[in-house]
């Protein structure tokens, strides 16, 4: 390999950031903005980037690895369901800017650390996902499903960056034991699932009222899914312990919007995608580490693995949880 080929790489980058930066500074002059006059604020994992000026944020999202239509398609849904999500004041879709609310700085993640009562503000979100699932009962939007092929795709990411060192049949295995999964997962309602409900993509608005209070943020990637979806994402949070006897407590709340809802199916489907979304995270954040220089998510494993050790227990998934038992002697 040619010496001058990382030279060149390192080049064609600085070119791209520059290029980025001029197009931003295009999208703030159009609204009236100068880009000395904006804050960055700390990055995720995610290739967003914001930026925070006087009760507003612009957002920063580069094509064609984030889509700012899908998330302003998604935000008119969840408005027009009766949720709180930010206000969109200007887009550019094409280039992937946007000028949006603010919700402030009250994540429930800081709320949490503020001593806020935690259960309160936990039945908040899950009222909310609760009335999301009462009023949109129908994919109008024709939103993709969460299909078996992605099912594979994402938990597919924990073989492909783990450390454990697998044979070519053990993730053969692997693949055949979580289709079998998804194959005989119950039947329970389908809605749109947002994806990422955690406590750092939720905002207490205490200002407002009763489940408004909870406000969502990074839905862009919604699909339509199990009701199950979110409400495990919410109380097995990758990066937040969340306490069996308060997930139990919640999961009551929720039961108390549909009595009807078959308890059994719902747990079934519960820890199965709770296993599922705990097993994707942990080749996520192995891939954070490992290509993207990112080692500070590895902390959390501990945590997910614990989670993934619970949702295993059930009965359904007991093919699984002897393989997850077998790789890690």
């Amino acid at each position: 390999m040619s010496v001058l080929l990382p030279l060149k790489n390192e080049l064609a980058i600085l070119s791209e950031t520059q290029e980025r930066e001029n197009l931003l500074e295009q999208f703030l002059e159009k609204h009236g903005l100068e880009e000395d006059e904006l804050l960055p604020l700390p990055v995720d994992a995610s290739k967003r980037r914001y930026f925070w000026f006087s009760h507003t944020l612009v957002m920063d999202a580069a094509p064609p690895h984030e889509d700012t239509k899908a998330f302003e398609n998604i935000t008119n849904l969840l408005r027009e369901a009766g949720l709180t999500v930010p206000k969109i004041y200007a887009a550019d879709h094409k280039n992937g800017f946007m000028l949006l609310e603010d919700f402030g700085d009250l994540t429930y993640r800081k709320a949490l650390e503020a001593s806020h009562e935690e259960f309160l503000i936990y039945k908040e979100a899950i009222n909310a996902l609760a009335h999301l699932h009462k009023k949109m009962k129908k994919n109008k939007a024709d939103l993709p499903s969460y299909d078996l092929d992605l099912f594979l795709e994402r938990v597919s990411l924990f073989t492909q960056w783990s450390d454990l060192a697998l044979s070519q049949g053990a993730k053969e295995d692997f693949v055949g034991l979580w289709m079998e999964a998804f194959q005989n997962q119950p039947a329970v309602p389908q809605r749109l699932i947002l994806r990422d409900v955690m406590v750092d993509n939720l905002f207490w608005l205490p200002k407002k009222e009763g489940y408004k209070r909870c406000g969502f943020i990074d839905y862009q990637d919604a699909r339509w899914g199990p009701v199950t979806y979110d409400l495990v994402s919410l109380l097995e949070d990758a990066r937040r312990d969340v306490a069996p006897d308060l997930a139990q407590s919640m999961l009551k709340v929720y039961f108390s919007h549909f009595p009807k809802l078959a308890r059994e199916d719902f747990m079934a489907s519960y820890c199965l995608w709770g296993a599922q979304r705990s097993t994707r995270i942990l080749g996520v954040f192995s891939r954070l580490a490992k290509r993207d220089g990112k080692p500070k998510y590895l902390e959390h494993v501990p945590r997910i693995w614990a989670y993934l050790e619970r949702d295993l227990q059930h009965p359904s998934l007991a093919g699984l949880k002897d393989w997850f038992e077998k790789v890690r002697i």
